[in-house]
Order: structure tokens, then sequence, then C-alpha cells
């Protein structure tokens, strides 16, 4: 299996077949950038001073198993910008409510902090939360919605004089 490619950041010029399967030539870059942030897999200090400074000025020659996990992702619909904000929602804002027991289906590699923070998501596990995203709900209660199993927290309550508390919910 091939993992890694090490790049000065030059043209890539590699041929279709380059790993990159049907991800637009121009989301590449991103990609691989958005990666550097969010690791699908971390190949190791030594080998990322090589990787970070080239995809962080265009280049697109990452290990080839963040070419699979932005594949996989774009067939789910996927953007950088999806995957991005996604990564940063779960993995700092809901990163202390993910259970192994209750979420394990939500991630090809678990988020473990003995490791360097890196992690996969299932793409289809993920789907309804871009589908939520992009019908206008907000991301971070998209993200509610998949954690919970559709049973989100209430999103406040209204208080009526004399009246029962009422929760408001989705």
């Amino acid at each position: 299996m091939s993992l890694i490619y090490v790049d000065s950041g030059a043209d890539d010029n590699l041929d279709p077949a380059d790993g990159w399967g049907d991800v637009p030539e121009a989301d590449r870059p991103l990609w691989s950038r958005y990666m550097v942030d969010y690791m699908p897999w971390f190949p190791g200090a030594v080998i990322m001073n090589y990787i970070a400074p080239g995809v962080m000025n265009g280049g697109t020659r990452a290990p080839q198993i963040w070419k699979d996990a932005a594949r996989a992702l774009h067939a789910a619909g996927f953007t950088p910008a999806d995957y991005y904000l996604l990564a940063t929602l779960v993995t700092g804002r809901f990163r202390n409510e993910l259970d192994v027991h209750r979420h394990a289906r939500l991630f090809e590699l678990w988020p473990d902090e003995k490791r360097a923070g890196d992690f996969r998501f299932t793409p289809a596990a993920w789907k309804p939360w871009l589908e939520r995203v992009q019908a206008g709900e907000s991301p971070s209660r998209a993200v509610e919605h998949i954690l919970t199993g559709g049973k989100p927290r209430a999103m406040g309550t209204l208080v009526t004089r004399g009246q029962p508390t009422r929760v408001v919910g989705d």
C-alpha cells in the first residue's frame, strides 16, 4: 500500500490516476490543506515535516489514505469546506460528547487523543448531517441530531405567566 508522497509544493502535473479519483482537481489542494489540520491518518512527525509545507503551498501530494478519505467524502457529497466545518465541530465543541459505544459507527478511525489526533469519518453516517446543513439547519444543531440519534436537546424554553412551561424543540 502506497501511503506517502513527499512534495515540495510545486505543481503536481500528475495524471488522473494519481489516487484522487473523481475529486475535482480544483478541490485537491483544499482537501490536502484541510487534512493537515484534521488528519485522517498521522504519518509521523518526520513525514509531516515534508508533507505540511507542500500542501500548505497548494501541493496535493498527500498520503494516499488522505486521498482515499477525500474521495469517499466527495462521493458522499462533501466539499473540503464541509469536511473542515464538521471536523472543527466534532473535535472541538462536541469532542467531550463522543462515546465510543454509541458513536463508533460514525468513524472509520476513532478520534483518540493517544494518537496525534487523527480520525476518519464514515461518510455515509455523516451524510444526514450534510443534508441537514444544506437544507439550512445550523451545522452545530445538525451534529447534535447525529450524535443523539435524532433527539437533540431542546432549543430553549418559553414561559407563559400562569401557564405551564413549554419546551421549544424541533
